[in-house]
């Protein structure tokens, strides 16, 4: 299996280059949500560079699978939803039918960032920075904050 590391330095530089594509595009969100687990940190670095505020939301179809519904505030025109990387869009195409579904939200604005893009299926997010083909090049994307604290990630640990 390729494994691929992405470090902190290259996580900060990609959360910086969504905001500029963000403000590029004249989007600027009323809410940044951060899927669980792994949008949790992209969603608070852009919250906070943007001075948006931040609704964290538990989302998970395959790592411990539990799904809460969400729905931005009425006052929420646009909505920017938040995650590490859009694998299958199983979870980005869930949430924009539930949005859609509800007649109060119909008319929200909600756009979708990742970090990485599985290229390899048809939902795409607005703001993406990666591509790759992860099932067909065998890939797995070693995020920072998944694997911190491994030994063989901190140089002098044995």
């Amino acid at each position: 299996m390729k494994k691929i590391w992405y470090g902190w330095e290259e996580i900060v530089r990609d959360v910086g280059i969504l905001c500029r594509d963000m403000t590029i595009d004249h989007f600027e969100p009323d809410v940044v949500v951060g899927l669980s687990r792994g949008g949790l940190t992209p969603g608070i670095m852009l919250s906070h560079w943007m001075r948006k505020p931040f609704k964290p939301i538990v989302t998970a179809l395959r790592d411990f699978p539990e799904w809460e519904e969400y729905l931005p505030k009425k006052t929420d025109k646009r909505v920017l939803i938040v995650d590490d990387i859009c694998d299958s869009g199983k979870t980005f195409q869930k949430i924009k039918e539930t949005l859609v579904e509800n007649s109060v939200h119909k008319n929200c604005d909600v756009r979708f960032a990742t970090l990485w893009l599985n290229n390899e299926q048809d939902i795409k997010p607005e703001y993406y920075i990666h591509e790759i083909a992860k099932d067909s090049e065998n890939a797995w994307i070693d995020f920072a904050w998944e694997s911190w604290w491994s030994p063989a990630r901190q140089p002098g640990l044995k």
